[in-house]
């Protein structure tokens, strides 16, 4: 690092298409569709004056880290899904720590993980169906 440079390691979705292709079924419990929403609806009011965060990898991993700790899901889904959003949350932390540190070798490795566990928990949410 410099005196006025800063260097910034980052993670993003390159494409958000395929966090959807991917995970289908967390994607749908935390990102319902907006178009099911009516045109005064609560959720596209607030839409239209806050500006969505994006839906990569990692804002799923934090939107159903929120649902499960928060939100509303169907019966039966905080509890079958509250082991893989703590995995996950915990992966999560430890990805920002590594990127922060700038070790970018521990941080993909983390990528990884971060990803694996998203497939587990697909096909844990997939069971629920």
């Amino acid at each position: 690092m410099g005196r006025i440079l800063f260097i910034r390691v980052s993670a993003a979705t390159y494409d958000e298409r395929d966090v959807l292709k991917a995970w289908p079924t967390l994607y749908a419990a935390v990102w319902p569709d907006p178009g099911v929403d009516g045109a005064d609806s609560p959720a596209k009011i607030v839409r239209k004056y806050v500006p969505d965060p994006g839906r990569g990898a990692l804002e799923l991993v934090d939107a159903l880290v929120e649902y499960v700790r928060f939100g509303s899901l169907p019966e039966g889904w905080k509890e079958t899904l509250r082991a893989p959003a703590d995995q996950l949350e915990d992966l999560r932390r430890q990805m920002d720590e590594a990127l922060g540190d700038q070790n970018v070798q521990k941080a993909q490795t983390l990528t990884r993980d971060i990803e694996n566990a998203l497939d587990d928990a697909e096909q844990v949410a997939r069971g629920l169906r």
